[in-house]
């Protein structure tokens, strides 16, 4: 097993049998969690399942000391690490899914900043909105990352739960000579203006990575001009199995993230499972798209935007995103470019992201020139006197005595300390006051202008405000 998945101290903390066995637990708990007749049988006779065990390709588990684990994986309740003491296995685990926990952060850390200040500011606002918008679980699970390409257009799978309502799949970016000169001067100027961030980017969105054969050739010419090797998401891995082992075979080369399977039904988990040991699956997570546990996680965005039952005793989480940019979505059939960023989804952003700016492009320079324009346009490092001023619109005003809070589905922001806050925070709530016109209000009452000029920024900086969008 690769450092990525064992980060941090853990790696060299576990023995060569622990890390055989690691691979094993995940297969049990992805029996448990998509299997009902596994789960089922477990609970009838944890001691006497060696033969169901055998037969799912797990070996080496023992599911009496593992079951402590259920009500967590269930989401029923946080099981404390005390109950773990005396049940090696089940530490073993808990151990390595924090250790997993921390790749996401190191990929944010890999990814590091672009050349542009500007951007990075942006990109930042993001984060900070999401924060407020998402909650501390979601947006610990974004990346935020700055580019994402589309080598076909549309989708084979159509599948029920896609969040982002892809299209059927039209046409697909062949690797010819004349695209991959496109692709190669796209990457140049996307891995020039954006720098390392581009290290965690995307070759797939709204499309199935499977419908492209040249899918590898393109993977591999960004790992060469970015040092790293995109994460895939599949929701056909036994359509074709060269193509899926090719996958599996590259990543055990390129060990830059962890991929993952779209699991639609029971019967195609078995299957997996059949035609792949856990050990193939170590780097592969199994996303149980039809376990109630995992439909109770899904965004509701895109084809999931169907209403949740009045008594319905599941706890949906309505403002969840699958969408994982905050930057450029990049489209090679169709030449076209979009600016975005992750948001609740709504009735005007029903995929969970926000667009900010979008275009098209024939040649590698005038996706340069998109990236220059919306840099300058879309990402200023200050509100000028002519912005409006706007709080979000699903933040919440409370006026205090020498300020003001605002309430989000998350957090609470509080800005107090001076009584013209009070004020500011009205102005701001208007909604149709520009910068300079509550500036000059302030100074018309003698309060101190600078101090709420730079309270304004702090609110922008934190993404409370309303930006400019399509």
């Amino acid at each position: 097993m690769h450092e990525l998945h064992f980060c941090g101290d853990f790696n060299s903390q576990i023995n060569a049998a622990e890390k055989r066995l690691i691979p094993h637990i995940k297969r049990f708990f992805e029996c448990v969690v998509g299997d009902p007749e596994f789960y089922v049988a477990l609970q009838e006779n944890a001691a006497g399942c060696e033969a169901l065990l055998r037969a799912r390709g797990i070996a080496g588990v023992e599911p009496e000391q593992l079951a402590v684990l259920f009500p967590e994986l269930f989401m029923l309740k946080e099981v404390s690490t005390a109950e773990l003491a005396d049940k090696p296995q089940a530490l073993l685990w808990r151990r390595y899914c924090e250790a997993a926990a921390g790749v996401r952060e190191l990929l944010r850390q890999r990814g590091g900043e672009s050349p542009s200040h500007r951007f990075n500011a942006w990109r930042q606002r993001q984060v900070n909105r999401c924060q407020s918008q998402l909650g501390q679980e979601t947006n610990a699970a974004i990346v935020h990352a700055t580019a994402a390409f589309e080598l076909s257009k549309g989708c084979s799978m159509g599948c029920s739960f896609c969040g982002l309502a892809a299209e059927p799949l039209q046409a697909v970016f062949m690797y010819t000579d004349e695209n991959a000169r496109l692709w190669q001067t796209v990457l140049d100027v996307v891995a020039a203006r954006l720098g390392t961030t581009v290290g965690i980017g995307l070759c797939y969105w709204a499309t199935e990575p499977s419908d492209n054969s040249d899918y590898f050739k393109f993977l591999g010419d960004y790992w060469k001009k970015t040092g790293s090797c995109p994460q895939t998401t599949t929701a056909a891995p036994l359509r074709k199995l060269d193509w899926t082992r090719e996958l599996l075979r590259f990543r055990r080369e390129h060990v830059t993230s962890a991929d993952r399977f779209s699991i639609h039904s029971t019967e195609l988990l078995r299957r997996v499972h059949q035609e792949f040991s856990a050990e193939d699956l170590a780097l592969t997570e199994l996303i149980l798209q039809h376990s109630d546990t995992w439909s109770r996680l899904m965004a509701r965005s895109g084809r999931n935007r169907r209403a949740v039952p009045a008594d319905s005793q599941a706890k949906f989480v309505t403002t969840h995103t699958i969408c994982c940019l905050s930057g450029y979505l990049i489209n090679m059939v169709e030449r076209s470019v979009r600016l975005i960023s992750p948001c609740p989804p709504s009735e005007r952003w029903p995929l969970g992201y926000r667009v900010h700016a979008e275009g098209s492009f024939a040649t590698a320079a005038e996706l340069d020139g998109f990236i220059v324009k919306t840099i300058e346009t879309c990402m200023p490092e200050h509100m000028t006197p002519a912005d409006t001023l706007a709080f979000r619109q699903d933040l919440v005003l409370t006026s205090l005595p020498e300020g003001f809070e605002l309430h989000s589905a998350y957090r609470l922001h509080k800005l107090t300390g001076a009584p013209q806050l009070v004020q500011l925070g009205r102005f701001i709530a208007q909604g149709n006051l520009t910068v300079g016109d509550v500036l000059e209000e302030i100074a018309a009452q003698r309060q101190d202008v600078l101090a709420v000029a730079s309270s304004i920024h702090r609110l922008f900086e934190q993404g409370l405000l309303e930006e400019n969008l399509l």
